[in-house]
């Protein structure tokens, strides 16, 4: 009788606990600098490996091997990353960190310069200027993180198998 009334009183503890933690909601803040950061982290890879690298090889070049498609990849990953910018973007805006808020303004201006300048090469239209704007975007963007004091560091990731 003494162990059904041990596990009986266990079982209503673990229960009570259970209703109290799915009762608590969880902080409004819960990871916002993570998921920040890794937004913007997708975003900078679709720009650097479908735009800036190609365009530093010459790929968008006039008489490039396969200019327009590589053109219209970058446009196409440019306005995925205008997505991922912006989902950022909600996250600074929500988030109660004052250093997401103090970076909100250049997520929103590097979210109109991708949109544009996607637009553009996705249409097939280059001009070597707006990758020149889109890199000095992303630099503002990095200068400012620089002066709240959260500076970002460009580090290699080895992913295995790649």
């Amino acid at each position: 009788m003494i162990v059904r009334s041990w596990k009986t009183s266990l079982g209503v503890c673990t229960l009570a606990l259970a209703m109290l933690f799915a009762s608590a909601t969880p902080s409004f803040g819960f990871l916002d600098k993570t998921r920040f950061v890794a937004h913007l982290g997708v975003a900078y890879f679709c720009f650097h490996h479908w735009v800036l690298r190609p365009y530093e090889q010459g790929a968008f070049a006039a008489g490039a091997p396969h200019r327009i498609s590589s053109i219209v990849k970058g446009g196409v990953a440019l306005l995925f990353a205008v997505h991922e910018v912006r989902v950022a973007q909600r996250i600074a805006d929500t988030s109660p960190d004052p250093l997401l808020h103090k970076l909100d303004g250049a997520v929103i201006a590097l979210a109109g310069t991708f949109a544009v300048v996607g637009a553009k090469l996705k249409a097939g239209d280059f001009n070597p200027q707006d990758v020149t704007s889109l890199t000095g975007s992303t630099g503002s963007l990095s200068a400012q993180a620089t002066a709240a004091g959260a500076p970002i560091q460009d580090r290699p990731i080895l992913v295995p198998g790649l």
